[in-house]
């Protein structure tokens, strides 16, 4: 879900609990209205691993994101020895998402057994299943796909939920959704299997399945034991019955019923015991810590504003929060969202959560709030909140000349996930967006065909051109495949462009040999790894342009692999995936053009500086994306960079006096603010004739003061700053 749908559904489950306690449906709290349809919960989790995959089942479920018609419970009917029963169960197997759009997942045993647990559920015996199909009024007619690795994954468990939802389509004109329905899975079940009888010795703690009945009375699966209980494959279901039934009109549960050896033949067909009886008729299963699925995200806010940091959790039992600003506690603040009111500098920091249950904690990564104190003159701005494509100009390269890049404008990165460290989250909202503003420009090159090669897109704003002193600012997002470093995966040798003083008539990047170039540009990979992560380069019109990376001096790098320590403090794995590299994480990057002194920043810090000689002073800005290697990633989808909150301002912004006070001993104190990096004269006088220098000041993010001691030995005074 994105961020805003995310708000909507934590709102909503703090007026839900506790659930419905009603006989007859299942026991969840109604879907919230923006939840995650099936293919959107497909999407966020198609690379997810098994263990973080269930982790979202799981709060997806609990949330009451199932469709409507999975709700209302089918009653079967049962008899022996001389004893009737009924018990109800879900008309279809456990899906998410919406009544028009769902998809049925397939999860392990253990999962299925603490979702029952939590809702008052069983999973049904092999009879149980037999007389589930036996009463159904559509019998679907199995659907195998061909057994290979891939049948675990999310990409298998796709494919068979497109398959039979188009043969469940066939039916719904005569049998609405929500009739009872058999055929279209086999069914994890309880058995005595799960504790004896081992079909394969090496696993002693198995999934037992049974069922996926043809049309006829036939099925495909005989009770099996031989997978390990964290087995799900696509063909897997989970059926809901209800914990609660009735055996001779009075009130029974399912376990009593399967344990009483008077009545456990109403259930049960097997023999490994005494009279259809299963003694332990459940999976054993370990209590669920605490997961974060979304942690807090940074955000940067003007003094006097308000921002609110989520966190989205899920675990056994309750869950605690406690909140920590620059890793201490934060007193009262024990919610699962911590708001942050009449922001002022003393507010910026590091902002995490430590959540808790009675199984252990977990401690998410840092946030950063940023306090802007100054708000330049916009030269330009894109926030791509629209398709702004007619405003900007396109070029791309390949050195096999065939375009092999695309550029998504107005794309909405609140459904796509990311993983970090083997945990499944979704992209947040930028720094310098407000919450539920999910939008950027997505670039991607070297990915769209089978054909590796060197290619590039740049992008530069229509009709533009700056001088004088000026900055090119952006949020940026770079994605890769694979763990820390793009380890597990091949071929992510893509870097983010971002460059001024161009011409805006062609493609600046690094082929073999190129045309022409121009302007002044910085590039950077995501997840290090090679030898020049940080590159820089000064264009030749008409010629190749200099690759100034190698050497420091001329480039004004501070070093070029993610390796060195700057980059490692810059970059920590507090809260990045490969320490050192900007990857699966939003940072802001500044290039700056000021007295003739190019900056390149990230995230505050100076990763570029040098005195500009070239013949490139004024022109356009590019940002873009470019892969030097012929590589194709691997997987391809997971190379992507995205471009938030694209703006150039002029750096002539006022100088401000904030405050003007006069402490105890006479001496003055002034507080002054003005754009980061700005530096100025502070001056005094007597007459507002006769001035003198009292202090050089530089800014910071935060507001100097200054210390007037001499105030104390002077008549009147007054202050003035100058650049």
């Amino acid at each position: 879900m994105t961020f805003r749908r995310l708000l909507m559904l934590l709102l909503a489950l703090g007026a839900l609990s506790p659930f419905s306690t009603n006989s007859q449906t299942l026991n969840l709290p109604p879907r919230a209205i923006n939840a995650l349809t099936g293919s959107e919960f497909a999407n966020i989790l198609w690379l997810s691993p098994r263990d973080n995959r269930e982790a979202w089942i799981y709060e997806q479920i609990i949330s009451g994101n199932v469709p409507n018609w999975l709700r209302t419970l089918k009653p079967i009917n049962t008899a022996s020895s001389g004893h009737s029963g009924t018990y109800y169960v879900t008309p279809d197997y456990m899906a998410i998402g919406s009544d028009a759009d769902y998809f049925l997942i397939p999860m392990t045993p253990l999962l299925a057994q603490r979702l029952c647990d939590k809702l008052g559920y069983s999973l049904p015996t092999r009879k149980m299943v037999s007389q589930i199909w036996t009463n159904s009024t559509v019998k679907l007619k199995p659907q195998p796909i061909t057994a290979d690795p891939l049948m675990i994954s999310m990409l298998y468990f796709f494919d068979h939920n497109y398959i039979v939802g188009t043969n469940r389509a066939a039916f719904t004109n005569a049998h609405p959704l929500g009739e009872l329905v058999g055929g279209d899975k086999k069914d994890v079940v309880i058995s005595g299997l799960i504790y004896t009888n081992f079909a394969n010795a090496s696993i002693t703690k198995p999934v037992v399945i049974y069922g996926w009945h043809y049309q006829t009375v036939t099925n495909i699966q005989p009770l099996y034991n031989g997978h390990e209980e964290t087995y799900a494959d696509y063909s897997h279901g989970i059926r809901f019955v209800q914990m609660s039934m009735t055996v001779d009109g009075g009130a029974e549960s399912i376990t009593n019923v399967l344990t009483n050896p008077s009545l456990a033949g109403l259930l049960s067909d097997e023999t490994l015991y005494p009279s259809f009886t299963i003694p332990k008729p459940r999976y054993t299963i370990a209590a669920l810590k605490p997961v974060i699925l979304n942690p807090p995200r940074g955000r940067d806010v003007f003094r006097g504003e308000t921002a609110t940091f989520y966190v989205y959790a899920t675990g056994d039992a309750t869950l605690d929060y406690r909140w920590l600003f620059n890793n201490t506690t934060i007193p009262g603040a024990t919610n699962t969202a911590l708001i942050v009111t009449n922001i002022q500098s003393a507010n910026a920091g590091n902002y995490s959560v430590i959540v808790t249950n009675q199984s252990g904690s977990i401690t998410s990564r840092v946030a950063i709030l940023r306090v802007k104190t100054t708000d330049f003159p916009t030269l330009f701005a894109d926030n791509f909140d629209t398709n702004s494509s007619t405003n900007w100009n396109i070029f791309w390269g390949a050195t096999n000349g065939i375009p092999d890049y695309t550029v998504d404008f107005a794309f909405d990165y609140g459904l796509t996930s990311y993983i970090f460290n083997d945990v499944t989250s979704q992209i947040p909202p930028a720094p310098n967006s407000p919450d539920g503003s999910t939008r950027a420009v997505k670039l991607t090159v070297n990915g769209n065909d089978t054909t590796a090669s060197t290619a590039a897109v740049n992008l530069y704003p229509k009709n533009f051109s700056a001088s004088g002193n000026f900055s090119l600012k952006f949020d940026l997002w770079m994605q890769y495949p694979g763990d820390a470093g793009g380890l597990v995966s091949t071929g992510s040798t893509q870097y983010a462009q971002c460059g001024i003083n161009h011409f805006g008539t062609t493609v600046n990047w690094v082929p073999p040999s190129p045309t022409s170039s121009d302007g002044l540009w910085f590039a950077v990979d995501g997840e290090g790894g090679v030898a020049a992560d940080y590159r820089a380069y000064r264009g030749v019109p008409g010629g190749t342009q200099v690759d100034l990376t190698g050497n420091l001096g001329a480039s004004g790098l501070i070093a070029t692999n993610s390796t060195a320590a700057v980059f490692q403090t810059l970059f920590p794995a507090s809260r990045f995936e490969t320490a050192g590299s900007p990857g699966k994480n939003w940072v802001e990057v500044e290039l700056r053009q000021f007295n003739n002194n190019i900056t390149w920043l990230m995230d505050g810090t100076i990763i570029a500086q040098r005195t500009n000689t070239s013949v490139f002073t004024s022109g356009n800005v590019m940002i873009g994306l470019m892969d030097p290697f012929s590589s194709i990633a691997n997987a391809a989808r997971e190379c992507f960079v995205l471009f938030d909150n694209v703006r150039v301002e002029t750096l002539t912004p006022p100088i401000q006096f904030e405050s003007i006070i006069q402490q105890p001993d006479e001496s003055i104190a002034l507080t002054l603010s003005s754009a980061l990096g700005d530096s100025f004269w502070l001056d005094t006088s007597t007459n507002l004739i006769d001035w003198q220098p009292l202090t050089s000041v530089s800014m910071t993010n935060n507001p100097v003061t200054f210390i007037d001691v001499s105030a104390t030995t002077r008549p009147a005074t007054f202050y003035r700053a100058r650049r």
